[in-house]
């Protein structure tokens, strides 16, 4: 039967919107069905561990981080490493209320005998509502012991409330000996949160090694969450151990240096290095701290120990975070500054000058007297050619060295030395030197450059100022035929997980400086008598490997201690070829009032010496406790 036109109609509309409908129901089944695979297959894993947290907790687990070892990467004997510990902790987001955790906190207290007002804060309403909000754990008990460990799971302590925690900390097992090298770490403060962009909860390095390599040695944190509903806990993602330093440290040595430096009952630096490569072989600085005692923060001594290291500043690492005249020292750049930059004055070996005892400066205004400079020899030393006088330490002599070059060739030997910058040393915290010239003068004093300015940084007095570490490289550059190398400490990193090399520090030669051979051979000579005949006879002995250097004695202006501070710098083994050129170490010693540098600086310098060569004894074994000293509150 023929179908009308409105009949027609009314079944193609009837039609449109079955097909439409249809359309529409495949369209949005197509998009659920994608979504769903992107929800279920492509990111499934991820959206597994959202739906976790949104019932559950997440919670932080701080990783180990990297050990620390010296030049022989002893597996077994780590100079830092981190040793592990259990907490009791309790966290309030666990009780239904408030009143049930109070009585949890009273309950513990009774069993285990402890006065509850050393959890008084906890007791308020409020603080115990803000940890429950923030997740914040409450530490009842700091490193249980096996006795409380087991008492408490004997009560049933250890519930859906409380746990042990386990923990590490870091152990420093030469303490004081080493602690201006290691550093040592704590819970970061709000500024170093911002700048160094690590968490409120981590461990950070603070100082020495352990502040100036944290991004290698800190580890990454692990992630796990606690169900909030089934009491359960599951990692999402564990800890890893940050990675390892193998150091240049002898620690034989490192202890000699320490323990020189303590039984010299001085303020004072002992740097030891290879002088063709600059690795450090020790660094010590006295006084100093204990870094086990300060990564604590719940160590009982903290809080006095903390006291008496900010008393007598022993935070401040003397070898590259002061800086002093560097006295007698320095003459080696005068007598470099004539030889090489004088020649035209026809100076070498052979010049001579005579000391009477004293110098008489003439005065160049009307009125003025003369200036008297004396030399540590009332009587005098006579006549003396620069090998003599470097040997013997004649000021006499090099005032008339210097005011014969004048005072621009001694400033630009200093300068081509570094002896005005920072060595680059890889800890924190190092300081420039300082080297005077005429317009810094003019600058700083609205006044000339006269020519006692000049008789006083001969003999390296007056404005000038240098770190012992920038001094050391100084003779170690003379030791290396003018190889000026950059010191550094750290020799590799390593990945804790397999122990790959990770990266490896190699010597790195800042500069070459322009000094003839000659002009090294005479320093060199001049050095060697200083311990045959002159300042340094105490390093002449029988049996011990030939030794040169340099003593020098700073004249202090401090009122209220007026002895002298003292210097020594050397190297050996000394040879007049190259033969020993490798193996050669430079000792660098620094004593505040140590009265001269034969005093103080050579007794200290031969304890290292005779370290460092096989035919000398050891030392013996550390002292318990190498911090108790003069300096100290009592």
């Amino acid at each position: 039967m023929a179908k009308t036109l409105s009949e027609y109609k009314l079944e193609s509309r009837f039609r449109n919107r079955i097909f439409f409908s249809f359309g529409l129901f495949v369209f949005v089944l197509t998009i659920f069905f994608f979504q769903l695979f992107h929800l279920q297959i492509l990111n499934g894993k991820e959206n597994k561990l959202l739906s976790k947290r949104f019932v559950s907790r997440e919670e932080y687990k701080v990783a180990p981080r990297g050990n620390i070892y010296d030049k022989d990467f002893n597996l077994k004997e780590p100079l830092v490493y981190n040793v592990n510990y259990l907490d009791f902790v309790l966290y309030p987001s666990r009780f239904p209320n408030y009143e049930t955790g109070i009585k949890y906190i009273l309950r513990f207290c009774e069993v285990m005998g402890i006065d509850c007002q050393n959890y008084s804060k906890y007791f308020q309403n409020e603080t115990w509502k803000t940890l429950a909000k923030k997740n914040e754990k409450i530490i009842l008990l700091h490193k249980v012991s096996r006795e409380q460990q087991e008492r408490l799971v004997a009560f049933q302590f250890d519930s859906e409330y409380s746990t042990f925690e386990g923990n590490h900390i870091r152990y420093y097992p030469l303490g004081p000996y080493f602690a201006h090298v290691s550093g040592y770490v704590g819970l970061p403060s709000r500024k170093e949160v911002s700048e160094r962009q690590v968490q409120l909860y981590q461990i950070t390095g603070k100082d020495g090694l352990e502040l100036f390599y944290n991004d290698q040695l800190q580890g990454k944190d692990g992630i796990f969450i606690h169900n909030k509903i089934f009491e359960q806990t599951e990692y999402l993602k564990f800890t890893q151990q940050g990675n390892h330093l193998v150091l240049n440290i002898d620690k034989k040595l490192q202890i000699a240096a320490y323990r020189a430096l303590v039984e010299s009952q001085k303020r004072g630096t002992v740097i030891v290095l290879k002088a063709a490569t600059g690795e450090i072989l020790a660094l010590a600085s006295y006084p100093s701290y204990d870094p086990n005692i300060l990564s604590d923060s719940k160590h009982p001594l903290r809080n006095e120990h903390l006291k008496i290291v900010k008393h007598f500043n022993s935070f401040l690492n003397l070898a590259i975070q002061s800086k002093f005249p560097p006295a007698s020292t320095f003459k080696l750049i005068t007598s470099i500054a004539a030889l090489e930059q004088g020649n035209p004055l026809e100076i070498n070996e052979n010049t001579t000058y005579f000391c009477p005892g004293h110098y008489r400066l003439k005065s160049t205004l009307k009125g003025v007297p003369d200036a008297i400079y004396l030399c540590h020899k009332r009587e005098g030393h006579g006549t003396l050619n620069l090998v003599q006088a470097i040997a013997q330490s004649c000021n006499v002599y090099f005032y008339q060295l210097g005011l014969e070059i004048g005072p621009t060739p001694i400033i630009k030997t200093a300068q081509e030395f570094h002896l005005n910058q920072q060595t680059g040393i890889d800890l924190p915290g190092e300081v420039s030197g300082f080297v005077p010239d005429q317009m810094w003068k003019q600058i700083r004093w609205s006044n000339r450059w006269y020519d006692g300015d000049t008789v006083n940084l001969s003999i390296g007095q007056g404005f000038i100022e240098v770190t012992p570490i920038a001094m050391a490289m100084v003779y170690a550059a003379i030791a290396n035929k003018g190889k000026l190398m950059k010191p550094f400490i750290v020799r590799e990193i390593r990945d804790s997980s397999n122990g790959k090399v990770l990266r490896k520090y190699e010597p790195q030669v800042i500069k070459n400086l322009k000094i003839s051979e000659k002009t090294l051979q005479i320093v060199q000579k001049g050095l060697r008598e200083v311990v045959l005949s002159g300042t340094g006879k105490l390093l002449n002995q029988p049996g011990l490997v030939p030794i040169a250097g340099k003593t020098g004695t700073v004249q202090t202006r401090s009122k209220a201690q007026s002895i002298d501070h003292a210097w020594f710098i050397g190297y050996a083994p000394y040879s007049d070829d190259d033969q020993f050129l490798h193996d050669r170490i430079v000792v660098a010693v620094f004593v505040e009032h140590g009265l001269a540098g034969s005093a103080s600086g050579v007794p200290i310098a031969l304890k290292i010496f005779k370290e460092a060569f096989p035919k000398w004894e050891n030392p013996n074994s550390i002292p318990t406790n190498p911090v108790v000293s003069k300096f100290s509150l009592n």
